[in-house]
């Protein structure tokens, strides 16, 4: 088939170009007004991670990352249906007694013993970088878990398992 200038440019025989952008604006405004409901409910996600994030630098007394927040409160709620509801009212607990820090929280009387397991929770997990229950554990992180972070830079963080001296289970006392 000669070229003919004079004709519209097609791709094949079925398609103009023009017909091909009309098809591709068409879609994106399809895909644009698709995303606009998706915006609120990664907005309120964002809130609930910023939230733990905060709470979880208050009680463990350092900056955390925000990205590995999201991954532990996604592991805790997992594991506790209740979770949401146990860690508003240890914000609202920590403001209304305006205490400084997690020492200052631990020294509070009268703590709903619930609100102390969640705060042990959270730490546990910056901690040990793990979620849940030996038989049901999560590793969120190893090498940023909290207890290596006093001697970051001084110590190699252990690369052979979960933390020093827990290669496995111990072998049965047969002597």
């Amino acid at each position: 088939m000669p070229f003919d200038p004079s004709s519209p440019a097609t791709f094949g025989h079925r398609f103009s170009r023009r017909s091909f952008l009309r098809t591709t604006a068409a879609l994106g405004g399809l895909a644009m007004a698709a995303s606009l409901g998706t915006p609120l409910s990664a907005a309120a996600a964002d809130d609930s991670v910023a939230s733990f994030t905060q709470l979880s630098e208050f009680l463990t007394g350092y900056s955390l990352d925000p990205v590995l927040g999201a991954r532990f409160l996604a592991a805790l709620k997992k594991r506790d249906a209740h979770f949401d509801a146990s860690m508003a009212s240890l914000s609202q607990l920590i403001k209304q007694s305006g205490v400084p820090n997690m020492d200052g929280f631990l020294a509070l009387t009268g703590t709903d013993p619930a609100l102390t397991k969640a705060a042990t929770k959270i730490v546990s997990a910056w901690y040990l970088g793990v979620v849940g229950d030996p038989e049901d554990a999560e590793l969120i992180t190893y090498a940023e878990a909290l207890m290596y972070r006093p001697t970051k830079g001084i110590l190699p963080i252990p690369t052979y398992g979960p933390g020093p001296n827990a290669w496995g289970p111990k072998p049965g006392s047969k002597i």
